[in-house]
């Protein structure tokens, strides 16, 4: 990069209104959440099995939480509208070993007062290997460790008027699972903790700081091919740097998703809402969750 570019970046990050830097960092949290729950349903997949599953998640909201946690309205009166998809592709490589991919699209608005702005398109992709190392009392409760990158692949405009894609940096992380089944009692549970290390964006001297991770669901089969599901989930992140500097960001959230699903032929279509219970800065509306899944081969 020329030092006249790396000036005028330098600059526009330098000038950017609370609003503006606020709605980036806001945005670009959305990019840590990974679906709860998305295939936690899925058993350990045998070799050359194959699951699709894609989820929409819609929330429109006028409130954030702020530095210390407290709802407050946006900026000038500002509403954020963020729509999502996440396709997540299973692959069975052996029995006990799995490998996982997610592929976002994010449509992400923002107005308020001054400004009206939009973006649309690819997010940064998700890949991990699960690995099932023991499964205890006759198979009901399984051990695994999944471990995982993030790829830059979504855009990250250093445009301050421009809501980013992607943060243009690369994640790894590595998280525990235990999950017991019930049986014959038609209930499950499981339990999910890990740390995600956020590595500097280096283009934009923006360190988004690391995050302990956390997932805990359950569900039940009320009926043969049915099924109904709560979760608890969320990440606490360190206080975020950019320009190298310390700031007084530090992104939290924990959300409750209630959830269903009715299997129609091969396929589950499933319904769901998340409701943010706690939460820093970050946008504190309700997602309202839309998805099917499938196992193809």
């Amino acid at each position: 990069m020329s030092d006249t570019r790396r000036g005028t970046t330098r600059l526009a990050r330098m000038t950017k209104s609370p609003t503006q830097r606020t709605v980036t960092w806001l945005f670009v949290g959305l990019f840590c959440l990974t679906p709860a729950g998305a295939t936690a349903q899925w058993a350990q997949g045998a070799p050359g099995k194959l699951w699709v599953k894609s989820a929409v998640f819609l929330q429109k909201t006028d409130e954030r939480y702020d530095a210390v946690g407290n709802r407050v309205p946006w900026f000038a009166s500002g509403e954020s509208d963020s729509r999502a998809v996440f396709t997540d592709i299973i692959v069975g490589l052996r029995h006990d070993l799995d490998l996982w991919v997610q592929i976002p699209y994010f449509d992400l608005r923002f107005q308020d007062a001054g400004n009206d702005l939009r973006s649309t398109g690819i997010g940064d992709l998700r890949a991990w290997l699960r690995w099932q190392f023991a499964s205890l009392g006759n198979g009901s409760t399984p051990l695994a460790l999944r471990v995982g990158a993030k790829a830059p692949i979504g855009t990250n405009s250093p445009d301050a008027f421009v809501i980013p894609l992607g943060e243009g940096q690369w994640d790894l992380e590595a998280f525990g699972e235990i999950g017991h089944s019930f049986w014959p009692i038609p209930v499950y549970a499981e339990l999910w903790l890990g740390y995600r290390a956020r590595l500097e964006n280096t283009e934009k001297v923006f360190d988004p700081g690391g995050e302990f991770v956390f997932l805990a669901e359950a569900g039940v089969n009320p009926t043969s091919g049915t099924f109904l599901k709560a979760t608890i989930d969320g990440f606490r992140a360190r206080r975020l740097r950019a320009d190298r500097v310390l700031t007084a960001n530090k992104r939290r959230i924990t959300t409750l998703q209630l959830g269903g699903a009715v299997r129609v032929g091969p396929v589950w279509p499933e319904v769901g809402v998340r409701i943010p219970v706690a939460g820093q800065d970050f946008p504190a509306g309700t997602q309202f969750v839309f998805g099917a899944s499938a196992r193809v081969r």
